[in-house]
């Protein structure tokens, strides 16, 4: 009996050790990168629905990160900037539990959104359900 007293013990530590490890790798989020990953959900949302100008709206909304979309003359341009963007959100979504990394197999593309149902900006409407989450 006292064995597997024990041996719950050394399995409910190493539970916790690793539940602290992986929260530990997750940096809280200062409000510009809150900001900056609000402003780049808009643009995906945009991207998702064919939306030229809700992206270049966007784009405007994330200051000089955002130049490039915010002066995108067609969807293809826009996407482009906005793949250079989610570099930087796949970057600061790391190990946050509100946000998700997504790839789209077809297009070979990454992106990061909230919501749990796939809203594909680099294929937008004809392909808005094509990925699936990474991590």
């Amino acid at each position: 009996m006292k064995k597997l007293r024990i041996t719950h013990l050394i399995t409910l530590v190493a539970v916790c050790l690793a539940l602290t490890s992986a929260t530990a790798g997750a940096a809280t989020l200062s409000d510009k990168d809150k900001q900056f990953l609000a402003g780049y959900e808009k643009a995906h949302t945009a991207l998702a629905a064919d939306d030229l100008s809700g992206a270049k709206a966007a784009g405007s909304d994330l200051g000089t990160e955002g130049a490039e979309l915010s002066k995108s003359s067609s969807l293809k341009d826009a996407r482009a900037a906005f793949e250079k963007l989610s570099a930087k959100a796949k970057q600061l979504a790391a190990g946050q539990s509100d946000y998700h990394v997504y790839h789209c197999p077809m297009l070979n593309k990454d992106w990061v959104q909230t919501s749990t149902t796939t809203a594909n900006p680099y294929g937008g409407k004809e392909m808005v359900s094509c990925g699936e989450i990474k991590k």
